[in-house]
This record gives C-alpha cells, structure tokens and sequence, in this order.
C-alpha cells in the first residue's frame, strides 16, 4: 500500500532512534494501523544490534556481532516474541565468564566445571583463590537475603558498602565481584563499587547468576542481529538512515521534526527512542520534568574492536570463556573494564580464525588484527539515575513518548520493553 492509498485518519507517527527501542516501538504502532517514519543518525539500523561481515579465509564471509549478541526465553519474553513474530531464528550458545589477572597470573572461568575453576594445577597453590571461591556461596546467600528484605530508601547499601558489611575480603571483590558487575553492565569497576547492591542483585536473581545453577538456556542469532534489524524495518512506512534529527518540539496539532539538513516535516505523535541525555538535547522546549528526568542519566564510553588477535584471552586452553575479563592488576577498582568476548563461542562460528570482540583494549591489538572499530555508550546506574528511572513513565502521554534501555538493566529487552511501552502511551497496545 502506497502512501497516496492509506486509509484516511491514519495517523502519522515519527520514531527518532532506530536501536531496538525504537524498531519496537515502530514496529508495534505500524501493526496497530499507524503510518511510522522511522530516523536514524547512523547510516545503519539496529544501534547495539551490529552485526559485521568478516573473512574467513577462502570460505563465504562470516557473519560476527559486536554489541548485542545474546538473549534468553526466560528473562528476554518480549524480545523473543518479537522474534517468534519477524520469524527470526536463533539458536543455543555457550555463556561462561573468565577472569585474568596480570598483576597475580591468576586464570579461571565460571561455568565451565572444575577445569575451568583449575585450568592449571597453580591454581591449587593458591590460598586466596581457594579462599574466593569459598565465598562465592556465601556473597550468593547475603545478596538473596537483601533482595528478601524491603527497601530503605536513602540507607540502601551500594555495591561496594554491602561487600564491606559482609565481610568480603578485598581479593574476592577484585577478582571476582568487580569483574561480573563491570563486565555485565560495561562500567569501570570503580563506578561498579558505586552502583545500588539491590538493584544489581535484582537483575543477576533473574538471571539466574545468584547460584551456581539455574542460569537460563542463552541464545543467539543466527546469522547476527541485523537479521531482526532488517525484518522489522521491513514493516514500516518510511525508514530514513543517514538523517540526524535536530529538534523535536510540541505543537498545537501534534509534534514537529527538523533533521539536521533543515527540513521540518509534522506529525501526529512521536517517540524518541534515544539514550536519555540525547533525547534531552532533541526537545526544542523542554518541561522542567524532562530536564530533571532526562538529565540524570550518565553514560559510560567503550571503544570497542572487533579483531583477531586470541592474545587477550586467556592463555590457558581450559581457563578461556564466552565472557573474558582482563584485570590489569589486583586492585582493579580504578581501571577500566577489559572484556573479551570469544565470538566463536558465542555465535558458534566454524572459524579458522579466533573473532574476539574487545572493549577498552585499543592498545594491546595490532592494528592489522583489527576488523573494525566501533563506541557504544551504556547507561550508568546511581542513586539518582534509578530515582529519574522511577519517573521516566510520566514523561509519556498521548503525542510524545520516550524510550531506551535506561529505563530498564540497559539491555535489550529493557529497550524493547520500553518500546512496547511507548507504544502503548501512544494508544497502541501489541
């Protein structure tokens, strides 16, 4: 149906940010009878769903992600609905984590059984590390008893003051608490210390991480992410990459978008699926609620590589791991977060080559490993970003609404989610 064809009364809907928010939100409101234009910045759909075209010798390119890569049924409903709609398929995948030090040679991974606890008989000799793994059980027990207990308020604990109060010495904090947190949320461990310990706890309870089983059955997709990308753009009225939004602003009839380039264009209602201090600087004329809401998100910056070089995993065969996070020295705090991820496990690539996918190690590739760079942003969470978070739905009504992973954990399903969300303000229900 051409646009000269559609049913009259139609309304005509704007989506600025095409991440997994926004081609939900998208998405959802064209089923539900809306004419969606879609804007995008980048040359590129998808936002952290980047899937990359790579040689493999003689073969066919492989198709290798670099920013999201993996969901699960349980903990990831709406995305895999989602999924199930696009008929997008996916398939299993390994997910282990890993953790080197090279301030002490320590080498481990977690979920990989006792050769992975022990890649090398060294690691027995070593009375801290079997002293760590002894308060593993023992971190787990505290954080399910804190989600158990209600809230406080101003007196929540954050990460760092609950390892303190249990009593967690400073070698299991730095080498295994900090490296999980930072490696799951992107953050530098010291911004990790900072973060509130309930609201961490929350999100690894439902991941199933706050044991040593139950995790649920990760997967990923197959062929890279953009294959959701594509088929849910498919569906859409008009999509415009390449085409920055300068401003959007409220009007008598609806919203106003002006792109970069100048031209002005109305519609009927609009979501910014963008990250929070962006969607800040869109608003012509903000409310002094969307100043306060909006601006107290911050976000971290990870230059990331995608290369070939399995110099950053770590060197012990049995030690290596989907997730692999480097440690500088043993008091990790003020570094920066190092995570390797081994995309051949991952992704389950048949690969002559090792693919790794690096964040914050620019300096320790050669640059003729490197297949491309990249920067992705991911929200940081304090006291008062979760305090903004709690009022980012009132921010919503029935012309224009917001969405982004940072009103969630910051992963996939939270942008989806939000996008559901959004639609849903703008009277659309999936």
């Amino acid at each position: 149906m051409t646009q000269s064809e559609e049913p009259a009364g139609r309304r005509r809907i704007a989506v600025v940010g095409a991440g997994v928010a926004g081609l939900t939100a998208a998405y959802v409101l064209q089923r539900g009878g809306a004419e969606v234009t879609l804007f995008e910045a980048e040359e590129r759909l998808g936002g952290h769903a980047h899937t990359h075209d790579v040689p493999d010798g003689d073969g066919p390119p492989l198709a290798v992600d670099s920013g999201f890569i993996v969901h699960n049924r349980r903990t990831y409903p709406l995305l895999t609905r989602l999924f199930d709609e696009l008929g997008v398929r996916t398939r299993p995948c390994e997910m282990s984590m890993a953790v080197t030090c090279e301030g002490c040679g320590l080498e481990y991974a977690g979920a990989r059984g006792l050769r992975g606890l022990f890649p090398t008989a060294g690691n027995l000799a070593r009375p801290r590390y079997l002293r760590m793994l002894g308060e593993i059980p023992r971190f787990h027990r505290a954080a399910r008893r804190l989600l158990r207990t209600p809230g406080t308020g101003a007196a929540e604990p954050t990460l760092g003051e609950f390892a303190r109060r249990c009593g967690h010495s400073g070698y299991f904090t730095s080498h295994f608490l900090l490296p999980l947190v930072s490696a799951v949320w992107s953050c530098p461990p010291g911004t990790a210390l900072d973060y509130p310990a309930r609201y961490l706890f929350a999100f690894l309870a439902n991941h199933g991480m706050l044991s040593v089983f139950g995790s649920p059955r990760w997967r990923t997709v197959v062929g890279g992410s953009r294959g959701y990308v594509e088929r849910a753009a498919k569906e859409l009225t008009s999509v415009r990459t390449a085409t920055p939004v300068h401003s959007v602003r409220r009007t008598a009839e609806g919203l106003g978008v002006r792109t970069e380039d100048g031209a002005q264009e109305h519609f009927d209602a609009g979501v910014i699926a963008t990250h929070a201090d962006q969607a800040l600087r869109l608003l012509e004329r903000p409310s002094d609620a969307q100043r306060r809401v909006l601006g107290a998100f911050g976000y971290s910056r990870n230059p990331t590589l995608l290369h070939t070089d399995p110099s950053l995993l770590p060197r012990a065969a049995a030690a290596r791991a989907s997730w692999n996070h480097r440690l500088q020295s043993c008091s990790a705090s003020a570094e920066t977060v190092r995570v390797s991820y081994h995309m051949n496990r991952l992704q389950g690539l048949d690969a002559r080559s090792d693919y790794v996918v690096s964040l914050n190690s620019a300096d320790a590739v050669p640059e003729d490993r490197v297949l491309a760079a990249m920067v992705y942003h991911h929200p940081v969470y304090t006291p008062e970003s979760l305090a903004a978070q709690r009022l980012l739905p009132d921010l919503n009504d029935s012309v224009l609404a917001f969405a982004g992973a940072h009103h969630g954990w910051g992963f996939h399903e939270d942008g989806c989610r939000s996008g559901v969300a959004a639609a849903e303000a703008l009277g659309t229900r999936w």
